[in-house]
């Protein structure tokens, strides 16, 4: 089936840690959003709960009469202490900031101070996409979600190791078109077809 992974616009915010804080998408990121899903046509669209993945995805399910399922799986990493703060003030603190280069060096193996492991965001997304590829006749699905949930995407779909997709910019508003489908042993396979950067 085809997924097309859509970040959110932009917040205005770009450095800041936001995971469960939820700013709102300024009026640059609703103008992205809407170049991203003009003349796209989709059978289901599903959507992180996050306001600022949620709203653009409710008003473009009404503007074009598709169905949408809100899907708490594909919200962000919750970045616990650190959620809501801005890297470089982190990247100040003693003792924070060696811990923050261990956190991009190897987020496997590191956790945000309180926060959620990569592991949990990879077990979350895994199921949201198992739900998705139990439903093949709903191809092809625009998922509205988070760079987080999209990098844990791209590591079990592609076997990305998470390391490596630091390299990878997924800005606001970037679209990602995934072919996804099971091998007859279950395990899920998928090519990529297109990035779409705003």
């Amino acid at each position: 089936m085809r997924i097309d992974l859509l970040r959110h616009g932009d917040t205005g915010r770009d450095g800041y840690l936001d995971g469960r804080t939820d700013p709102p998408l300024s009026q640059t990121g609703w103008q992205q959003f809407a170049a991203q899903t003009k003349d796209r046509d989709w059978k289901l669209i599903v959507s992180s709960p996050l306001a600022r993945a949620r709203s653009a995805a409710e008003d473009c399910s009404r503007r074009m009469a598709i169905l949408l399922q809100i899907d708490p799986d594909w919200r962000e990493l919750d970045f616990g202490r650190w959620d809501g703060r801005e890297r470089c003030e982190i990247a100040t603190e003693p003792g924070d900031a060696a811990l923050l280069e261990a956190f991009y060096a190897d987020p496997a193996a590191f956790t945000a101070p309180e926060g959620e492991s990569w592991t949990s965001l990879r077990h979350r997304v895994r199921r949201a996409l198992d739900r998705l590829t139990a439903n093949p006749e709903l191809s092809p699905v625009l998922v509205v979600t988070h760079g987080g949930a999209i990098r844990a995407t791209l590591s079990l779909i592609l076997g990305w190791p998470l390391q490596s997709l630091w390299s990878l910019r997924i800005k606001p508003a970037t679209r990602i078109t995934l072919e996804v489908g099971r091998g007859e042993d279950g395990a899920l396979w998928g090519e990529l077809v297109e990035i779409t950067q705003p």
